[in-house]
């Protein structure tokens, strides 16, 4: 297993040992020892499994109340994956990566408590699954618009299909990141 650490603390990419033969292959894609080494002592509470149609962007997502960390994993498909930083005392708060994750790479995404995420599917038949740290409650999440202009992020799209929850996100100047206490710690 290869990993690899990005500029946003808190971020990092982790490539599974995959073993193929003339049958398939296989992988483990968690193990609580070896990720440990990499993520530090992170227990995960529950799975989540989403499925998306080509063209479909959802996000970007983050808590403010009980952040969790998550742990992102395509099964199937391509996505453009973007990460922010969310922490107000971050020296890359509301800075972002992008990924272009391929299923057939079994590349993870491994995000810390207050850094969202969003994806925009660039194929049909998008299953991504990932694990979080904290039990979800939807009273603990807000959005943020996918085109905010003060995140400067270049989707691969200009109409994506976005739900009517993500159109109501909040754009980055409507949000008092100082009072969310859960997101206002040093990393």
């Amino acid at each position: 297993m290869r990993y690899f650490k990005y500029v946003i603390k808190g971020v990092i990419k982790i490539q599974p040992t995959i073993y193929k033969d003339k049958r398939g292959y296989f992988f483990e894609s968690f193990n609580s020892k070896k990720y440990k080494k990499i993520i530090g002592n992170v227990s995960f509470v529950q799975d989540d499994h989403s499925f998306s149609k080509k063209n479909v962007l959802r996000g970007i997502h983050f808590q403010i109340k009980k952040p969790q960390s998550q742990l992102y994993y395509l099964v199937s498909g391509k996505i453009f994956l973007v990460i922010v930083d969310f922490r107000p005392l971050s020296k890359t708060f509301l800075k972002y990566v992008s990924f272009i994750l391929d299923s057939k790479n079994h590349t993870q995404i491994y995000t810390a408590p207050g850094i969202g995420s969003g994806f925009y599917a660039l194929e049909k038949n998008i299953h991504l699954i990932y694990k979080i740290s904290k039990h979800y409650e939807k009273n603990n999440e807000i959005g943020v618009l996918w085109n905010d202009k003060k995140l400067k992020i270049k989707w691969p799209c200009k109409s994506p299909l976005v739900n009517e929850k993500d159109k109501n996100n909040l754009k980055i100047k409507e949000i008092n990141f100082n009072k969310y206490k859960d997101l206002n710690f040093i990393v």
